[in-house]
């Protein structure tokens, strides 16, 4: 299997490389300055190139506060860059994972939020990556989208019971 990731330095893809090595498994990271996600329809080349039978588009802006003065920037890496790696799946034929995020909540629910809960993003970060979810469904059926979150002492405390979620 040859999976490719985006994003090459930033810890999903480093976790997964040392995962790829144990396992039958070829993994082709690719970040900056190679592949930016600032102009990422410029070299989607790349991950043609490397053939790959799954996409993890693990890249993103992810400077929450920063976001909010620097909006163009976020809504290209995290909606449009998004957008163009749905695309290029489906020509591809192949699976995209995307990284996402709990961002695209309010954080107003008391117990986890489950896959189908309303979206309501309170910041910029929050509806880019919100946006960039939506792109990818609309380009490909064939995608998993994973919303991830910071570990808290609270949420301690809700895994320790029973989640349908």
């Amino acid at each position: 299997m040859r999976i490719v990731v985006t994003g090459k330095s930033g810890q999903v893809a480093m976790a997964l490389a040392e995962r790829a090595a144990e396992q039958s498994v070829t993994m082709i990271q690719i970040g900056r300055p190679e592949f930016d996600l600032t102009a990422p329809d410029g070299r989607l080349d790349l991950i043609a190139a490397a053939k790959p039978d799954v996409i993890v588009s693990a890249a993103a802006y992810t400077a929450v506060d920063k976001a909010e003065t620097d909006t163009q920037t976020a809504r290209v890496i995290n909606t449009d860059g998004p957008a163009a790696l749905g695309r290029l799946a489906a020509d591809l034929a192949v699976s995209l994972i995307h990284l996402s995020t709990d961002y695209v909540f309010d954080g107003t629910k008391s117990e986890p939020y489950g896959e189908n809960d309303r979206t309501n993003p309170l910041g910029v970060y929050g509806a880019t990556k919100l946006a960039g979810e939506q792109a990818i469904a609309a380009a490909t059926a064939n995608h998993a989208i994973l919303r991830t979150a910071w570990y808290t002492p609270r949420l301690e405390q809700t895994f320790s019971r029973p989640c349908c979620a």
